[in-house]
């Protein structure tokens, strides 16, 4: 009897001791997102099922400020976000790293005024309503920058973007800094397009930023969000119009409307990436470079960053040799 419970004592420790060495299950990669075309492959990498749910978990926010104070915060791993956004976290010391291009913007981002405003100087003076994010004070400070305009000369006021279309209609803005599907939006109450990305070609990238400890140590739930955005993209080329159909319906918008704005972006696959973010100059380089001085130069950033630093080709060599 004695030999018995010690047996099944000695049965009980072992099961335990296998139970404390057996890792734990790792928390999938959050990763911060806002309703914008250029990010919705990743939502249809996780309809088909491209990308397996325990490692990546995308968080829908409404607005860039939101997602920018997750990632600051801690609350997210990873962010969905503008370059311009990126040299922010960078000079702020949350360690980011770009590891992914997800697009190129040639129109999709937008400056819209009432009809009557002649031109970019005639903004002097103006209400000019803009989401309060790094890359709208941008686009607003390259737009004046054409006429030799500040931002202090024009009435700036900061608001959510889902709020820009109703105040411009009640007359309370003349000008709003915006980007799809808002632009298009805004032109369906009058408003017309005065400046856009296609003006400054090369300036307006976004991309995926992950917190250097986060990539270091979880590196496949990385590889795992890369290898379904690679996926998403090649569905779409042999499934066009379905593709089209259901990342539109996500953005409630018909698909004649989200494939015209598509067409004001260029969705980044595996060769453009490479150009991007590897070789002894990436492009992105020169990016990162000309951005930090018009930055500074703005008064947006304190020093010019280090885009070395920023750079971090290792999970797209990993998924993509």
């Amino acid at each position: 009897m004695n030999t018995r419970r010690r047996q099944s004592r000695l049965l009980a420790v072992v099961l335990l001791l296998c139970a404390a060495c057996t890792p734990a299950p790792q928390a999938p990669l959050r990763v911060g997102t806002v309703p914008w075309p250029g990010y919705e492959p990743l939502f249809l990498a996780r309809e088909l099922g491209l990308f397996p749910a325990q490692r990546v978990h995308l968080v829908e926010y409404v607005t860039s400020a939101q997602s920018v104070r997750a990632f600051r915060n801690g609350a997210i791993d990873a962010i969905a976000a503008s370059l311009e956004e990126a040299l922010l976290f960078d000079e702020l010391g949350h360690e980011p790293r770009v590891v992914l291009v997800f697009d190129a913007s040639h129109g999709a981002d937008c400056l819209m005024t009432r009809p009557e405003v002649a031109g970019l100087s005639a903004l002097k003076g103006r209400r000019v309503g803009s989401e309060d994010s790094m890359l709208g004070l941008y686009m607003l400070n390259r737009a004046l920058q054409e006429t030799g305009l500040r931002r202090e000369d024009v009435r700036l006021e900061f608001s959510p973007l889902e709020t820009h279309v109703e105040a411009y209609q009640r007359g309370e803005l003349d000008a709003v800094v915006t980007y799809e599907p808002y632009c298009q939006q805004l032109a369906d109450v009058g408003a017309r397009r005065l400046f856009d990305s296609k003006n400054i070609p090369g300036e307006v990238v976004d991309v995926l930023v992950v917190r250097q400890s986060v990539l270091e140590a979880h590196p496949e739930q990385v590889d795992a969000l890369l290898r379904g955005w690679f996926a998403a993209l090649a569905w779409t080329r042999e499934h066009p119009q379905e593709g089209v159909r259901r990342m539109a319906r996500r953005l409630d918008l018909d698909a004649g409307r989200f494939q015209e704005t598509l067409s004001g972006l260029q969705l980044m696959g595996e060769h453009e990436q490479h150009a991007q973010l590897t070789g002894p100059r990436p492009r992105l380089y020169d990016s990162i470079e000309r951005l930090g001085e018009l930055l500074r130069h703005h008064q947006l950033l304190r020093k010019q960053p280090e885009a070395s630093r920023l750079l971090d080709d290792g999970p797209l060599l990993r998924v993509s040799p």
